[in-house]
């Protein structure tokens, strides 16, 4: 039930961890030009943010867009430059075959399911559209079809390079983004981070407005008291499960106290006791530890219809996995501590003693 216990609510509190909240709750910062929402501004704003503390990562993007052959349905490309484009891409459903494959395509194309079945695209497809924006022409090559998104929106448009897309447009229009999307190192601070992306281009041509979300800003405001309680929880289920288990060996150990002396007498020393007692343990540890992974796996995949809608897909954190072992190992020496002195003051003659 501890191993149960443990990785179950470890899985929960996961998302509202501190290096995890901003993945978990996608917590990022968006940037638009504080004049019109909808105009460009310079690319060098992005660099620049790109460089301030406590900032992990950047994107920043243009549009283009072209017809489809039916004459009335327009694939808009979101091209997409800077060193969070993997995650945003991986986000959107690509696998890693997809993504090598566009990464080093430079003027590929991922396309959303929809608008690719509208406009009858495949894979290899390649295509010398006019951008629908600046009327030039766009060489495109078509490397692959994204899975269906939660947003329909993203379903009728395309991904593509920015470096590509700038270096094609037209000279006035290249060197601008429409949007950048900021993820921060310590998300609990985001709100921080967004008033100091504020202040820094207060006096920029156009100044900037940086906006973390309201859903994201109560999931952050509330996100160091869910971590505190559920912490609390797991720290008192440790703290029973190592009581429950140091009473009850101690009281095996006490049980077994004319049986073990008797023991002795007939050359089982102390020593070879507290093996025994220790290998005994250490199955019982590891048969419990394997049963209650099982079990906790078996209960995620039934509570995750009813979790998904909060927390996305939910997976055993990697730190839970690999803390286990220690927290076994750690409750057989503590448990194991009242047994050995036990042991330390038996005597033979204490097999007379009923």
């Amino acid at each position: 039930m501890s191993v149960i216990a443990w990785l179950v609510l470890s899985t929960f509190a996961a998302p509202f961890l501190v290096n995890n909240a901003g993945s978990s709750m996608s917590a990022e910062i968006n940037v638009s030009n504080a004049r019109v929402s909808s105009s460009p501004y310079p690319l060098r704003h992005a660099l620049e943010i790109a460089t301030m503390p406590g900032v992990r990562g950047v994107s920043y993007q243009t549009l283009a867009g072209f017809m489809c052959s039916d004459g009335r349905s327009v694939v808009s490309i979101n091209a997409y430059g800077g060193d969070l484009v993997p995650e945003l891409v991986q986000e959107r459903g690509a696998d890693a075959a997809m993504f090598d494959a566009w990464s080093n395509t430079s003027n590929g194309l991922l396309v959303g399911q929809a608008i690719a079945a509208k406009c009858g695209l495949t894979p290899g497809m390649t295509l010398t559209p006019r951008d629908v924006l600046s009327g030039v022409e766009i060489p495109v090559t078509v490397v692959g079809i994204l899975p269906p998104s939660q947003s329909s929106f993203g379903d009728q448009a395309a991904l593509g390079h920015y470096s590509y897309i700038n270096n094609i447009i037209p000279e006035d229009r290249r060197d601008l983004v429409m949007r950048v999307r900021v993820r921060g190192q310590e998300s609990a601070r985001l709100s921080e981070l967004a008033n100091e992306i504020e202040s820094k281009f207060a006096g920029s041509d156009p100044p900037l407005q940086a906006d973390t979300g309201s859903s994201t800003d109560s999931a952050l405001a509330r996100f160091g008291q869910i971590q505190s309680l559920l912490m609390l929880i797991m720290g008192a289920m440790l703290a029973c499960a190592t009581l429950v288990l140091v009473t009850v060996l101690a009281h095996a150990v006490s049980q077994r106290r004319s049986t073990m002396a008797t023991l002795q007498t007939i050359g089982f020393g102390r020593a070879t006791q507290f093996q025994a007692l220790a290998l005994e343990l250490l199955v019982i540890a590891l048969l419990g530890a394997g049963a209650g992974v099982i079990a906790a796996y078996g209960l995620l995949k039934a509570l995750a219809p009813a979790t998904s809608w909060l927390l996305g897909s939910v997976a055993i954190p990697e730190w839970a996995l690999i803390t286990l072992p220690a927290g076994v190992f750690g409750l057989m020496a503590i448990s194991l501590a009242w047994p050995a002195s036990i042991l330390s003051g038996l005597r033979p003659i204490d097999h007379l003693r009923i």
